[in-house]
């Protein structure tokens, strides 16, 4: 802790520098983050503050990692009008924790995250309070128009890889999450393999290049008295179709109980379209969206595969990794009932 504090007095160039609080975050799966408490001196003053430290993993769900590239994102993002948390400095000197991290402020507020309390009251609700709720599905949905509608060759983003016009945005996510899966192990399976043959012969074509959160939902944010103070967890940040996103936003994994189903617990699956198309200037397409339904369970074999293969191969690994490599079956057999909802779909028939 002492080479820790010593180098955050550095940084911020204090004196007396102490960590009064420190823990690990549980609610991530992904990048490791700290919460930490600080006391210091500075320009003859004390000072009292909280700062967040994002750290890559040894291994874990979305390897590879590299930290740098959600730190300059959201640096890049500032004064869009997107709720994000400012982004104070990358460390790329492994020496300090271990691995690169990044510091960035701490946002006060609530993650709401989903329960298993819908299993066992079917009345239960996320968020049962009717105008907190009304409240977040507006900046819910403000916030990925927001997104899609950053310039994002204008703020500096085209490192992320700009896919160009026609169908480069679909088979490059695609051959990235197929190279995930081939080097987790399980490329070879029969049901992936048909559906990544699928995903390549029919990838629709993309007029406008966006850019994506890549995991955008409720449990990815941040909210305060009604309000989203910052959309988190940005490790997927890619250029691409919209509807790729918007695909990802709908997927009944992040939905309500039935019978409401409603979008990340929030508001009903027309009006998110409606209010997307009405603040993003940028139209639905469902058929789009059944492809990338299909794309989106094969990306979502490749997370469990990647944390099933880092822990049976890395040393020191959070047991929740390997939890998650588990669930490796289940998101096959959901690839399985896409491919069979859609490919066998009949031409026009609703999303």
């Amino acid at each position: 802790m002492a080479k820790l504090e010593g180098y955050l007095s550095e940084k911020l160039g204090a004196r007396n520098l102490s960590i009064t609080a420190f823990s690990k975050n549980l609610e991530g799966w992904s990048m490791e983050t700290f919460s930490l408490g600080l006391s210091y001196e500075k320009d003859g003053r004390e000072v009292k503050r909280n700062i967040i430290i994002r750290k890559e993993p040894v291994a874990g769900l979305l390897e590879p990692y590299d930290v740098s590239i959600e730190y300059r994102v959201l640096t890049a993002l500032k004064n869009t009008g997107i709720a994000i948390p400012e982004t104070y400095w990358h460390e790329s000197d492994p020496s300090i924790m271990g691995l690169p991290f990044y510091v960035m402020e701490k946002v006060e507020g609530i993650v709401h995250f989903f329960s298993t309390s819908t299993m066992f009251d079917p009345n239960w609700k996320l968020i049962p309070n009717e105008k907190e709720r009304l409240s977040l599905a507006e900046e819910f949905v403000n916030n990925i128009a927001l997104i899609h509608n950053v310039d994002w060759s204008a703020k500096g983003l085209e490192f992320l890889g700009d896919p160009g016009p026609g169908k480069g945005s679909a088979l490059r996510q695609v051959a990235y999450w197929r190279d995930v899966i081939s080097r987790a192990g399980f490329g070879k399976k029969p049901s992936i393999a048909y559906a990544l043959n699928w995903l390549m012969d029919n990838p629709p074509e993309c007029d406008r290049v966006c850019l994506l959160h890549g995991d955008y939902r409720t449990g990815n944010y941040i909210a305060q008295d009604g309000h989203i103070k910052a959309v988190l967890d940005w490790e997927m940040v890619h250029l691409g179709d919209p509807m790729e996103d918007i695909s990802y936003v709908i997927a009944s994994v992040w939905r309500s109980r039935k019978p409401d189903s409603w979008i990340s617990h929030l508001l009903p699956e027309k009006d998110f379209f409606a209010m997307y198309e009405a603040k993003s200037g940028i139209k639905i397409d469902r058929e789009k969206i059944k492809f990338y339904h299909v794309f989106n369970n094969f990306k979502a074999v490749g997370i469990p595969a990647t944390a099933a293969n880092a822990f049976r191969s890395k040393p020191n690994l959070d047991l929740k990794v390997g939890v998650f490599g588990m669930m490796i079956y289940a998101a096959i057999f959901g690839l399985v009932q896409s491919l069979n909802k859609y490919v066998s779909a009949l031409p026009g028939q609703g999303v």
